[in-house]
């Protein structure tokens, strides 16, 4: 029987009003589900700004409960989505079908489950693995290495030269504060040249230790956010800006934002309200943020900005040209961590041998190799929204812009409406 598409078929039709109506059922129903399961996982549920009671009245619940519940709702948004014709409603419901089954998926992966790589990333975030997701080829990966090597000057192991020569830029840990503060203003000034945020918003910055991420965001609600910072490592001078933008302006605290705005404030649309990390929203999410630096300034810009500003307020000195140069070629070995996170993944390494093959083929020092398989054998999958995900942002951003304003302008229509990964294809 042929395949029905969503507004084909013998259906009597019913209004816009009617067909809003029944998703925004349907995302009340999908909302309580994913605070279930956030019960098994404390990481599953990243950001909530919904109704307060539908949280008061989630309880924990057996998995194979919660998974028939999810399989029935499956059904019931398939007829659903037989009825919807209006194109944004379309748009809508193929975001909430494509949410709902990534919660099939997890909470099979809860019940023990085992994935692979490439299994985890199509059916959590709608991304379906080839060989690009891995770089360009080893050939490619060997002259990316031969060409840092030519450039970083001293002698031995090209792993602990770079470091070496890398370690001139690490940012004293008393100085972490005022760098960041400096790199979040001026993010959050050019930011404010191009969207009208609400007069509201805001984050606080807190530094903590001991956890496998680098940065994280904690979206709390009403245009307020919670920035992170783990001090277990110490931070090069590029890596604020990154983060700045990244977690902050333009990145995960701004789309948060204007999601919490103008999907969950005017549209009443509640299943943006919440944010299931494990699912195909962080594609854009990790994506977007990781683009958000190139959107705010020019390499040039980004350049000029670290040498005249925070690199005084750092107390640091060094060829900054030259480190941005090799950084550039390094950025492309991120593709080379996701075959190693693949291969951890599927259990062709150990945690010993991933740690080496960072070390050798993505310039890490030790200690931070530990901590990135840590985040590895923690997230699995997750790696691919961050390097795929920026591609597919850029890609579909600058698709259709002819100048920087038109970025800016194309960049917040896709954080106020966010996209799946299979729509974001140019």
């Amino acid at each position: 029987m042929p395949h029905t598409k969503p507004g084909q078929g013998k259906i009597a039709a019913i209004s816009p009003q009617s067909q809003e109506q029944l998703l925004n059922q349907f995302a009340e129903r999908y909302v309580r589900l994913a605070l279930a399961v956030g019960q098994h996982d404390s990481y599953y549920v990243d950001a909530y700004y919904g109704p307060e009671q539908w949280q008061k009245e989630t309880y924990w619940q057996p998995i194979p409960e919660l998974l028939q519940l999810q399989k029935s709702g499956a059904s019931e948004l398939t007829e659903i989505l037989h009825k919807v014709t209006a194109q944004e409603l379309v748009i809508r419901g193929r975001f909430l079908e494509q949410q709902w089954s990534s919660i099939g998926t997890y909470l099979s992966i809860l019940q023990g489950s085992k994935l692979s790589f490439s299994s985890e990333a199509s059916a959590l975030y709608d991304t379906p693995v080839t060989a690009s997701l891995f770089g360009k080829g080893e050939l490619h990966h060997q002259k990316l290495l031969a060409e840092i090597d030519r450039l970083v000057p001293g002698e031995g192991a090209l792993s602990a030269r770079f470091n070496q020569f890398k370690s001139q830029f690490i940012v004293p840990k008393d100085k972490a504060a005022a760098v960041f503060s400096a790199a979040v203003e001026i993010a959050r000034n050019i930011t404010n040249l191009h969207m009208q945020l609400p007069t509201h918003e805001s984050f606080e910055i807190e530094y903590v230790n001991d956890q496998v991420w680098t940065a994280y965001n904690w979206y709390k609600g009403n245009s307020h956010s919670l920035i992170q910072l783990n001090q277990d490592q110490p931070l090069g001078i590029e890596r604020y800006l990154e983060l700045a933008s990244h977690e902050g302006y333009p990145g995960h605290h701004v789309f948060n934002v204007l999601q919490e705005q103008k999907l969950v404030g005017t549209k009443q649309w509640l299943e943006y309200a919440i944010y299931p990390l494990y699912s195909p929203i962080s594609y854009l999410s990790e994506g977007s943020a990781n683009y958000a630096l190139s959107l705010i300034m020019s390499d040039e810009e980004v350049l000029s900005f670290e040498r005249d500003v925070l690199m005084p307020l750092a107390g640091l000195s060094g060829d900054l040209a030259l480190f941005h140069k090799v950084l550039k070629l390094v950025k492309q070995l991120t593709y080379y961590e996701n075959y190693v996170c693949q291969q951890l993944t599927d259990n062709c390494v150990d945690s010993d041998t991933a740690e080496q093959m960072l070390v050798e083929g993505a310039l890490y020092p030790e200690s931070r190799a530990k901590q990135r398989v840590q985040f590895f054998l923690h997230n699995r999958a997750y790696v691919i929204n961050y390097n795929v995900g920026e591609d597919a942002v850029a890609a579909w951003v600058e698709a259709r812009a002819n100048n920087q304003a038109d970025k800016w302008t194309r960049f917040e229509a896709l954080l106020s409406r966010p996209l799946n990964a299979s729509d974001l294809q140019v």
